[in-house]
């Protein structure tokens, strides 16, 4: 009978730790260089849309020319809902050089960049200055460690209800976010 009570406590011990199992590793890109929305919920990565982009030279100024991105198209393709927790997950090389932005419609483009440096892209806006634009930085994020090979980008306050883009390696995906 002590024997039987030994077998089945080993067995009820051997059940209760294969049934334990270690912590899931975090879901990985499989793709340098593209932009992943975390789905924590379902433990998912969603591809956001890559968009072709066209570079006009324009007078920005007295003397002075600016070189513009734009994107065609009203909003993109990829949606989120405004309660709906923005990460994104992404490898490359190098993560300081990624970067979000917002930008609104503006006839038929959706947005209008600044180039500024071959390293960041800066959202041109209408204001009252002499040559009619101001550079803008990208919105402030949070980009940490992710897994093995990759990075997160979290924003660092909720995002508003319109459209964005998260820049890397010269790359530009999209997505919005509606009410």
């Amino acid at each position: 009978m002590r024997s039987l009570s030994v077998i089945l406590l080993i067995g009820l011990s051997l059940g209760i730790c294969n049934a334990q199992t270690p912590s899931a590793k975090p879901v990985e890109p499989v793709a340098i260089g593209v932009i992943f929305h975390l789905d924590s919920a379902k433990q998912e990565l969603k591809p956001l849309p890559f968009e072709k982009w066209k570079s006009k030279v324009q007078s920005a100024g007295f003397f002075t020319n600016a070189t513009f991105i734009t994107v065609s198209g009203e909003h993109s393709s990829f949606r989120l809902k405004a309660n709906k927790k923005a990460e994104f997950v992404f490898i490359t090389g190098s993560p300081e050089k990624v970067a979000l932005y917002r930008f609104g419609p503006d006839g038929k483009t959706r947005m209008q960049y600044r180039i500024v440096s071959k390293d960041r892209w800066f959202i041109v806006e209408k204001n009252s200055s002499l040559d009619g634009t101001e550079p803008i930085n990208g919105l402030p994020e949070e980009i940490t460690k992710y897994g093995e090979s990759s990075y997160m980008l979290v924003p660092a306050s909720p995002l508003a209800p319109g459209e964005y883009a998260i820049t890397i390696a010269g790359q530009m995906f999209t997505f919005g976010i509606d009410q």
